[in-house]
């Protein structure tokens, strides 16, 4: 199985979400979780190496996909293995556009896209869906509100809100602008860190098992 996460503006908490998403799922599942950095910042893995002081053991393994590897894997079969696989395989894309993600959009099983409704990430959002229908993407898409603030009326929401569900699912559940998960680490959740995520990811792991019927 892979589960992408990507979108086409950077600062939407991306790579927060992806490594409070493999912490959570890791305390969930009995599968294997493999995590692939495929950002050019290589944020996730840097910060799963500096975790290595904390001296509490790993959760799963951070890979890094450099940018002189060309295509994300050697060979097309290797990435069709991981397709098919029973283990998680969970990629954190950077946000921006390149050919060199298109394979991995294409072939995904589900795509996660955190945005935000800022002018700027509204039309990236769509930029990026627009791109996924000319790769004809097989990918179920996600969309998960990313530092919400529910004390804010967003005049372009319901608007937006219906537009995303034309093309995937829309989590009814955000994730709200929280400190905390900008003290993330990749060994473990807060129960500050776990009470901002558990509602999204209760729902995105329900599609999951739901789409694929399976249990994760």
């Amino acid at each position: 199985m892979i589960i992408t996460f990507a979108t086409q503006k950077g600062g939407t908490g991306k790579t927060t979400l992806a490594i409070a998403f493999a912490n959570y799922i890791s305390s969930l599942s009995d599968r294997k979780i493999n995590v692939f950095d495929f950002d050019y910042q290589k944020s996730f893995y840097h910060k799963w190496k500096d975790d290595e002081i904390l001296e509490i053991p790993k959760l799963y393994d951070v890979e890094i996909i450099g940018d002189d590897d060309g295509l994300p894997f050697s060979d097309f079969e290797t990435l069709i293995n991981l397709k098919e696989s029973p283990e998680i395989n969970l990629f954190d894309l950077a946000g921006t556009l390149d050919a060199k993600y298109s394979d991995l959009l294409i072939y995904s099983d589900f795509i996660v896209v955190p945005f935000e409704y800022s002018d700027v990430s509204v039309k990236s959002t769509l930029v990026f869906i627009n791109m996924l229908g000319l790769l004809e993407s097989e990918a179920e898409r996600i969309f998960i509100r990313s530092k919400y603030d529910k004390g804010y009326k967003y005049l372009n929401q319901e608007a937006m809100d219906n537009e995303l569900k034309k093309y995937g699912v829309l989590l009814s559940n955000p994730v709200f602008k929280r400190n905390c998960l900008q003290a993330i680490d990749t060994r473990k959740l807060t129960y500050e860190q776990k009470y901002a995520v558990t509602k999204s990811f209760q729902e995105i792991v329900g599609y999951i098992n739901e789409t694929l019927t399976i249990t994760l």
